[in-house]
């Protein structure tokens, strides 16, 4: 009887909401029924929606709709947790480092004036680090065996696919509306010598770019991995649409770094490759970049990566011109405020700072949370990096699914470190769920193959 009372309430409300629309009110019960679906989800259910659904938030009056979500998702498990039904563990690996981390966005309002529009910015900023890591521990919590892993990783392949497909729309029609007050590829020309740069739903190049260069590793994984022809000729095709997207950012970084990424990957996997198979390789991987490349310089909006990096110049040996001057002013106004930085309330291109984005990771902590908040960081990834130690030898062909996902993880986690060093993941509010589910991969990656050791050596003993 609640049921039918309940819906033919929502069903009123709809219907005068129809004749006669109340923004507020739509947003009420648009809030109300995804209240009610959380409700009714299991909270790993719900973990797998946001894996899927993160780079397409909707935005609100307090930061987007992954916010909401997360703190939605929270709620319910915390009640769960305490009626008893869910239960739930800290990582010790993430738990210190992140702890530092928190801190460090508190000591940092310090040098927030408060009642501004700054300390607005610097309460969205902040919740919207604490829901990434939220997603990241509870992800922990519930993806603990091999299937689930090998679920999860199939729907961030499902989300990377989605995020392809925004990309070729965007390539193709540059500045449409796909979902009126949700979904629109922009058309932005700059920084380069001719052509658009892509910057899909992060509506950001250069993450966009690192994104599809780390994407590639996880579809190249999938495809060495799968037995079936028909699967791995798809994956295959949609390998080639992430580079070719890659090229169509325009940005010399990515490329840089795919290239080191392939190297250093086939460096560890030595004791796979025969001469011939890199040989091979490498003459694939060579010509594919080139005709790639040729592709979108001559027959997209796009323009050339290869003719930016040739016209790149340098300044004080090996620092590129681009980033001298940010760089520099990143370091003078990190001095001003070293210890604690100037809070998390960063907006470089509106002058709520002085000059530009530091486009660098490090330099951005350094100048947002201070070298608090930069060394807990840094003891972050320190934590994540030796977590993937036990994939360096491992095999991507050979070793159990977990061991060989390390391996990967473990380059992707490099790539990460080395691209961020002329950006930052910070800047953006959807690229920051990637970031901190690749964290919650290795760590749940690292567990899995903890517990299957631990569980051949007491089979061992016994």
């Amino acid at each position: 009887l609640k049921y039918i009372i309940l819906v033919v309430g929502a069903g009123i409300l709809a219907g005068t909401q129809i004749y006669n629309p109340h923004k507020r009110v739509i947003e009420a019960m648009a809030g109300s029924a995804l209240i009610f679906v959380m409700w009714n989800i299991s909270t790993i259910s719900a973990l797998w929606f946001m894996i899927i659904m993160y780079p397409f938030p909707f935005g609100m009056h307090y930061g987007n709709s992954n916010f909401v979500f997360m703190l939605i998702i929270v709620i319910i498990f915390l009640i769960r947790v305490s009626s008893g039904q869910e239960k739930f563990h800290l990582d010790r690996t993430l738990a210190l480092p992140v702890g530092l981390l928190v801190l460090a966005y508190i000591f940092s309002f310090k040098n927030v004036p408060l009642g501004t529009n700054i300390t607005r910015l610097a309460i969205i900023n902040t919740a919207n680090f604490l829901s990434a890591a939220a997603l990241t521990f509870l992800m922990i919590n519930f993806v603990d065996d091999v299937s689930k892993l090998k679920k999860a990783v199939r729907l961030l392949l499902i989300s990377g696919t989605l995020i392809i497909a925004f990309n070729i729309m965007e390539l193709l029609f540059p500045g449409r509306v796909i979902v009126p007050g949700w979904l629109q590829t922009q058309y932005v020309r700059g920084l380069v010598l001719k052509g658009v740069r892509i910057g899909g739903p992060f509506r950001d190049f250069e993450l966009n770019a690192e994104f599809l260069t780390l994407n590639s590793f996880i579809i190249f994984f999938m495809i060495i991995r799968t037995r079936r022809m028909l699967t791995r000729s798809f994956l295959s095709i949609i390998l080639l649409i992430d580079l070719l997207l890659m090229f169509a950012t325009v940005t010399r970084g990515a490329l840089i770094a795919l290239i080191v990424g392939v190297i250093y990957l086939m460096i560890i996997s030595r004791k796979d490759l025969t001469v011939a198979k890199v040989i091979y390789f490498m003459v694939a991987f060579v010509v594919v970049i080139f005709v790639l490349e040729k592709f979108v310089a001559q027959y997209t909006f796009s323009g050339s990566v290869f003719e930016r990096m040739v016209t790149v110049t340098f300044e004080k040996g090996f620092i590129p011109d681009s980033r001298t001057g940010p760089w520099e002013d990143a370091i003078n106004r990190g001095m001003e405020n070293p210890i604690f930085g100037i809070g998390p309330a960063w907006d470089f291109g509106s002058g709520h700072t002085t000059g530009f984005w530091p486009h660098n990771l490090y330099l951005f902590y350094f100048n947002t949370l201070g070298i608090v908040g930069l060394l807990a960081f840094l003891f972050l990834l320190f934590r994540i990096v030796k977590a993937t130690i036990p994939g360096i030898k491992s095999s991507l062909v050979k070793s159990p699914f977990p061991e060989a996902f390390m391996k990967i993880l473990h380059v992707m986690i490099i790539i990460f470190m080395l691209d961020e060093i002329k950006i930052e993941y910070l800047r953006n509010k959807i690229y920051l769920f990637f970031v901190w589910i690749l964290f919650a991969l290795i760590i749940i990656t690292r567990n899995i193959i903890d517990k299957d050791k631990s569980e051949r050596e007491d089979l061992v003993q016994s």
